[in-house]
């Protein structure tokens, strides 16, 4: 099959988690099919190891959050009736580029690998077999936004969002031939909420053999969170446990700490570290994992969000104790008391990693059953060819 993607940027390297996914279902599937990838990129940009894949990349047009430019364009989607973030992926060159292939008559598919790029092959749906990826409700993490904010402008804004969010996701999906969802609450929300009849449940991964248990020697009292840092669900998480939950375990266990592994972290998060005693924020690193193996707890304190958590999944899969928040975890089918420890409010959180952190024997049995759960249910391979059926039922 000949399939066009679309999408924000080229799924490499392998620095956040949309490119984790998005990257390692496309090396597998590219195996079978012939696959144009049409994004924002360099010339020079490459997929490694993907030799049936024709990366197609222009100049990006999507405005950086910041700056005069980026305010002003923020007032004015008030008056547009789709959402901010719609709004800003949008490119007119981009949609050219995309009706000019499809033009030529050898595509079989158009694949859309984020909600908001819908915008720009809107006009191709219908004419040609299509899926969405949805990597999230989109809505359901606005919704959860609001619920969190405090300050009434931005909550009357993020309000705003959140609804124009609800009826364009609702509109878009419904023109696809098929939809692909993360989890089973995702694909109840599409279904119920948006009347998508066609939806399957393609799971986030991991590769069970680059994240694999290490011989590493374990800091006493530490404990990590590994995520990107300019995506705002997890900049929340992180501030929400530096604010509120670390400091209950520092005054149980003073030599506790807090690693932050992820990219591009905000100047205010790198402030609040540098005041925070026992909490490091690292910004980019080569390899999560030694960060990773040499924790005695992972942590996941999110707030907001949707979808499912590769986080946790790659934590598992180097059989660590994980400890989250029942957000956190959403999507994954994990077992609170059997292979994950789940938490929902300051306190009982901090009790938690106090617990974790003082008696760690007692909980190393969680990482053993977590890395046997991403054996079972969690490998690339196996779920790769859950997309390849969502492909061949959309063309047929």
């Amino acid at each position: 099959m000949n399939v066009l993607i679309v999408d924000e940027e080229v799924p490499w390297p392998l620095d956040t988690g949309k490119k984790i996914r998005t990257y390692n279902l496309l090396q597998r599937l590219q195996k079978r099919h012939s696959v144009t990838y049409l994004c924002y990129g360099d010339r020079g940009d490459c997929l490694p190891d993907c030799p049936n894949v024709t990366l197609i990349t222009l100049p990006s047009t999507v405005l950086e959050q910041k700056g005069f430019r980026f305010y002003r364009a923020l007032l004015a989607n008030m008056l547009s009736p789709k959402p901010y973030v719609v709004d800003r992926h949008y490119s007119a060159a981009l949609e050219k580029r995309a009706l000019s292939l499809v033009a030529s008559g050898r595509f079989d598919l158009v694949h859309c690998e984020w909600m908001p790029y819908t915008e720009n092959i809107r006009t191709l749906l219908g004419r040609l077999p299509s899926v969405l990826s949805a990597h999230n409700v989109e809505a359901q993490i606005w919704e959860r936004y609001c619920e969190a904010e405090s300050n009434l402008l931005k909550k009357l804004y993020i309000y705003l969002q959140w609804r124009k969010m609800v009826g364009y996701e609702a509109r878009a999906a419904v023109n696809y031939s098929q939809v692909s969802v993360v989890s089973a609450p995702d694909r109840d929300i599409f279904m119920e909420r948006y009347g998508c009849s066609r939806v399957t449940v393609v799971p986030n991964g991991v590769d069970e053999r680059y994240f694999a248990p290490a011989q590493s020697a374990i800091c006493p009292g530490s404990m990590v969170f590994t995520g990107s840092m300019d995506w705002r669900p997890n900049q929340d998480g992180v501030t929400y446990f530096i604010e509120e939950i670390f400091p209950q375990i520092r005054r149980r266990i003073p030599a506790a700490t807090f690693a932050v592994v992820g990219r591009k972290p905000p100047q205010w998060l790198l402030a609040l570290a540098e005041r925070t005693p026992g909490v490091t924020v690292t910004g980019t690193v080569d390899d999560v994992r030694p960060y990773i193996a040499r924790s005695m707890l992972y942590v996941v304190p999110l707030r907001v969000g949707g979808g499912s958590r590769l986080k946790i999944l790659e934590a598992m899969s180097m059989a660590k104790t994980v400890l989250s928040t029942t957000v956190g975890a959403e999507g994954l089918d994990v077992a609170e008391g059997k292979n994950i420890l789940l938490r929902d409010t300051p306190r009982d959180f901090a009790d938690a990693a106090c617990t974790a952190l003082e008696n760690s024997a007692v909980f190393s049995g969680y990482g053993a059953a977590g890395r046997a759960l991403i054996l079972e249910s969690y490998t690339w391979d196996a779920i790769a060819g859950v997309m390849d059926a969502v492909w061949e039922r959309a063309r047929a």
